[in-house]
């Protein structure tokens, strides 16, 4: 379903709004994670009626049960799942697939370019590396964790990544289109 020029927008201001908090305090307010999923389901519904209100479900839903495994083993923390639960409300079913995917790729070359630039980059391999023997072997997965102060017990901010997929997302479906002609007619006369 297709977003209003206010919904973009208003999601949009989320999204800027989240990357520069996470960015400054490495944490997601709840004021604003809940605002933005009770805002994205009740522009679903006035839009769309009863089909708005489930694709906004379904949205929250992909969000959140896609991105919980990683909050369960501490790779992300409980804002960003909470973050992207409430772009999936805005963005519905199946457009909250595009943007997770994307911002977990964002996310994941992130935090690939920290590990690298901070020469952790072996180290990761040589705790990955047993793990994936042990899985292999005995079916079993043990966890190996990184010693304190390795390159990879760096955080970043996530919300940044989940701004960029999903602003990725919007332009992919076409969401932005609208702005780029008002910053096309600005710029160009």
């Amino acid at each position: 379903m297709p977003l209003s020029n206010l919904s973009t927008a208003l999601l949009l201001s989320i999204l800027i709004v989240a990357a520069v908090i996470d960015t400054k305090q490495q944490r997601l307010p709840n004021v604003l994670t809940v605002s933005a999923a009770l805002l994205g389901i009740t522009f679903q519904c006035w839009l769309y009626g009863w089909n708005g209100l489930m694709n906004g479900v379904a949205g929250f839903f992909t969000g959140l049960l896609l991105l919980l495994p990683f909050y369960a083993i501490r790779w992300m923390g409980a804002g960003d799942v909470k973050l992207m639960a409430a772009v999936g409300t805005f963005l519905g079913w199946p457009e909250s697939i595009l943007a997770m995917g994307l911002s977990l790729g964002v996310g994941s070359i992130t935090a690939f370019g920290i590990l690298v630039l901070n020469g952790g980059f072996l180290n990761y391999l040589r705790r990955y590396g047993p793990m994936l023997k042990c899985l292999l072997f005995t079916g079993q997965f043990a966890y190996i964790g990184p010693n304190q102060g390795e390159a990879s017990t760096l955080t970043f901010p996530f919300g940044l990544a989940i701004a960029l997929g999903s602003l990725a997302t919007l332009g992919w479906y076409g969401h932005l289109n609208p702005y780029l002609a008002i910053i096309k007619a600005a710029c160009c006369g």
